[in-house]
């Protein structure tokens, strides 16, 4: 029996980012039937495995996003795209491309004309500068489908540093401040770090205590 393909309203729905679902709705975008059974596979529940038996071989489709260069952005993994269980559940990174409109429409022109036969939606649309915890930045093709615009505290370091790349990409800014709110980050990593590991070694003694207890006893 042949699974019913969902409604524009119902794909839209199942969409993780929360910022492409109302962008999406905002400029009332309609996904043909084609598109709707393509995104319904990606975005099936994991137990089903659909998301990795995707056929590349013309399964490129138009996906319209409002990230362009120099926006600070967030990208998570939801279960369904976690491939390594121990990674991250988020990212933060500063948008490299497309720089405006007019770039995206072109690079979605190539790729669904010319392209089309190796790509999916993901390759092609967007690249990420990522922060690492070394407060460099490396670079990937992020879905979509999983980024949002976060929620940043102002005062915090890793928020200082996305900034000051932010206007090294522009061409403004300074290197001496960059460098500064990366040492910054850097310490703020190490500690957290080092909380981390504090609070598992306090854990193991109470549990060592405990299995003690419980043999002596």
């Amino acid at each position: 029996m042949t699974e019913k393909i969902p409604s524009n309203d119902e794909i839209i729905a199942m969409i993780p980012s929360k910022t492409m679902r109302e962008y999406l709705t905002n400029i009332n975008w309609q996904f043909s039937e084609r598109d709707r059974g393509i995104l319904r596979r990606y975005l099936a529940p994991k137990d089903k495995m659909e998301f990795w038996t995707v056929d590349r071989s013309d399964s490129y489709i138009t996906l319209p996003h409002p990230f362009r260069r120099n926006d600070i952005v967030l990208v998570y993994d939801e279960p369904l795209f976690r491939r390594n269980k121990k990674e991250k559940s988020f990212s933060l990174g500063i948008v490299w491309g497309p720089k405006n409109d007019e770039e995206f429409w072109e690079l979605e022109e190539r790729a669904r004309t010319k392209l089309k036969d190796t790509v999916d939606f993901s390759d092609v649309s967007i690249t990420v500068d990522f922060l690492c915890e070394n407060g460099f930045f490396d670079h990937d093709h992020p879905n979509p489908l999983q980024i949002e615009y976060p929620e940043l505290d102002p005062e915090s370091c890793e928020t200082k540093l996305l900034e000051c790349a932010v206007k090294l990409q522009k061409g403004e800014g300074s290197l001496e401040e960059t460098d500064y709110f990366r040492q910054k980050y850097i310490e703020s990593v190490e500690k957290k770090r080092l909380e981390s590991m504090g609070f598992f070694r306090r854990t193991l003694k109470k549990l060592l205590l405990w299995l003690m207890y419980r043999l002596n006893y």
